[in-house]
């Protein structure tokens, strides 16, 4: 016990979430590189036919990433749940086997409402915020893996003798295609450098990611959780009051864009047309 708790301090994971990084932002890409070459190379056709595992992976990181804000955030209101530091949860664990060997019995049918279900939904609640902290280099690791399985997958499809341009009409690779785009503006524009040349537009470029899982949903026949998700994104923004603010803000820009001197012109020129003030009289009158 004593090792793990070392192993999960929060010196330890902050050198984890750092080397976990450094794998994802250069090692990845190179290990890409790798597999594409030596696939390319070969002759044999050795682990194509895995395509669709090798393609859930970048499906299940694009569904970790974007569904852990909104679920985070709803736990938290609804479920009204409380981070647990690393400390807390490992002393639980140590302590735990001694509470039930000295006291048998308080074992009974309200332990696990009562203790064992808070904890469990305060330590998945807990491991969702440490994995908020990793949302931009599994953004970044989700775009290789899609990049290897697209990439694997023409490869595949040359082998075979079929042409590298995809067929416009088939709506799963153009999904594909579509969705790959997306991750890599994503992926180019999740930097430091891109967050301050963009600045406050950095947030909207990064949004692309709602058009990438759509697509991506509509690839994998995974529409189901698409709903799912923005369902769970209305309430998110509509409790933390991005949807009125929103709302209003375009209510702003209405207005704005109706009382342009421009657009007031062009009104002006309508009503004192004699032809629309003619067919609007037999409008009215039908």
């Amino acid at each position: 016990m004593n090792k793990l708790t070392t192993l999960l301090s929060k010196e330890s994971l902050a050198k984890a979430e750092k080397h976990c990084s450094l794998f994802i932002y250069y090692i990845l890409p190179a290990i890409v590189i790798i597999t594409l070459i030596s696939a390319s190379s070969t002759t044999g056709n050795v682990g194509f036919l895995r395509q669709e595992i090798r393609g859930n992976r970048w499906w299940n990181l694009l569904f970790i990433v974007l569904f852990i804000k909104p679920i985070t955030f709803l736990a938290k209101k609804y479920l009204n749940v409380q981070e647990i530091s690393m400390e807390h949860f490992l002393w639980i664990i140590k302590e735990l086997p001694k509470k039930i060997k000295n006291n048998p019995k308080e074992i009974n049918s309200n332990t696990i409402p009562k203790y064992i279900i808070p904890f469990i939904k305060n330590s998945i609640y807990s491991i969702s915020l440490y994995l908020m902290r990793l949302r931009r280099p599994l953004g970044i690791a989700t775009f290789w893996f899609l990049f290897t399985h697209g990439m694997l997958w023409q490869i595949f499809r040359a082998r075979q003798g079929f042409s590298l341009f995809f067929n416009i009409g088939d709506t799963a690779i153009v999904s594909g295609m579509v969705a790959l785009l997306a991750l890599a503006i994503g992926a180019i524009t999740s930097n430091n450098y891109a967050m301050k040349k963009l600045q406050k537009n950095w947030k909207k470029v990064q949004m692309i990611a709602y058009i990438a899982f759509f697509f991506a949903a509509i690839h994998t026949g995974n529409t189901f959780w698409l709903i799912v998700y923005f369902v769970a994104k209305y309430f998110e923004r509509r409790d933390t009051g991005q949807l009125s603010i929103r709302k209003n803000r375009g209510t702003k820009q209405w207005n704005k864009a109706i009382n342009h001197p421009r657009i007031k012109q062009q009104q002006n020129k309508i009503k004192n047309n004699k032809i629309v003030a003619d067919i609007m009289d037999k409008i009215c009158k039908k």
